[in-house]
């Protein structure tokens, strides 16, 4: 452990046998697929083929709206009695904004749930080709605001997300301090994009990533900032002013394209005061948080992303009493 980062060496087999899986297979998949409007539509076929898979056991999931914006309710029979009794999860789902959905983080909301006891819900924010980073952040800002409104505690809102879902909690965080909105309680932020600049970090490093290739996020970057919608506040959560963040939970694996700029918004928040604690793994692949219960690693961070948000809530609290 070094600072509020903490390092996790033990690697299950499971583990070890998806990481070659996407290094060996995926990766070259994802290196050659046309980012052209049809190749992101094909992307998108991932979801409903996911939601043709048995729901995660344990949990009931609801249809909702929020601001507009398609949602899903994920509850767990189990309520929390603690520090999280009137919390609410909302959840952003990663995907590059290109794919993934509701139905591929299902297992993820899943587990979020049970181990919370509180509601987890999953947003289905715009994408590609319907519109760039900004307009993602205009549906997770909606479903946000529409959350304040309808939930038990406004003042105990949870935001999380993977990957691009990530990079949204962040922004939903920095531009409710901004536009003097309840700021969320915490963020739990599992390989989080925090930085659209990525081809700036050491190439060497960045070609390590188990299944992402650099080739297509440099494809992706005009298009994530070409609009309609502008993006509010900074371009990318690491260059924000770190004292607009609540209490932030983060993680990354070992060799992945986010790992450099989850170390340096770590440095960025502690430098600053503001409370921060950071997982790094070795021998996992980008967000696997995803694979919900399939892995011991993916349970242990839920457990500790959980943890982190109960003492954080419960330290809100406790300021504002």
């Amino acid at each position: 452990m070094q600072g509020s980062t903490v390092w996790h060496w033990n690697v299950s087999l499971r583990a070890r046998l998806v990481f070659w899986f996407a290094r060996i297979f995926i990766k070259p998949l994802f290196t050659v697929w046309p980012m052209s409007d049809r190749g992101i539509r094909a992307l998108g076929k991932l979801d409903e083929w996911s939601d043709r898979t048995p729901a995660p056991k344990g949990v009931s999931i609801e249809p909702i709206t929020l601001g507009g914006v398609r949602c899903e309710k994920v509850t767990h029979p189990r309520r929390a009695t603690d520090a999280l009794q009137g919390a609410t999860i909302l959840y952003f789902h990663g995907g590059g904004f290109v794919f993934c959905g509701l139905a591929t983080h299902r297992g993820a909301c899943g587990a979020l749930a049970a181990r919370s006891g509180v509601p987890v819900i999953s947003v289905e924010y715009r994408q590609l080709p319907h519109g760039g980073i900004g307009t993602s952040i205009a549906d997770a800002m909606a479903a946000y605001t529409a959350l304040l409104e309808t939930c038990d505690d406004p003042t105990r809102i949870i935001v999380a997300g993977d990957s691009a879902g990530g990079y949204l909690a962040m922004k939903v965080a920095e531009i409710t301090a901004l536009q003097g909105l309840t700021t969320p309680a915490a963020v739990l932020g599992f390989s989080p994009l925090l930085n659209v600049d990525l081809e700036s970090h050491d190439p060497e490093y960045m070609k390590r990533d188990a299944y992402l290739p650099m080739r297509q996020v440099r494809n992706l970057k005009d298009r994530w900032l070409a609009g309609p919608d502008l993006i509010v506040g900074a371009q990318s959560p690491v260059q924000a002013d770190p004292a607009l963040f609540p209490p932030v939970f983060l993680s990354a694996a070992e060799y992945e394209l986010m790992r450099p700029d989850v170390e340096a918004m770590t440095e960025r928040l502690e430098r600053a005061g503001r409370p921060v604690e950071t997982h790094l793994w070795s021998g996992q692949i980008h967000a696997f948080p995803v694979f919900g219960v399939m892995f011991e690693e993916s349970k242990t961070l839920i457990a500790l992303s959980i943890d982190f948000a109960r003492r954080n809530v419960a330290s809100r609290e406790r300021r504002s009493a």
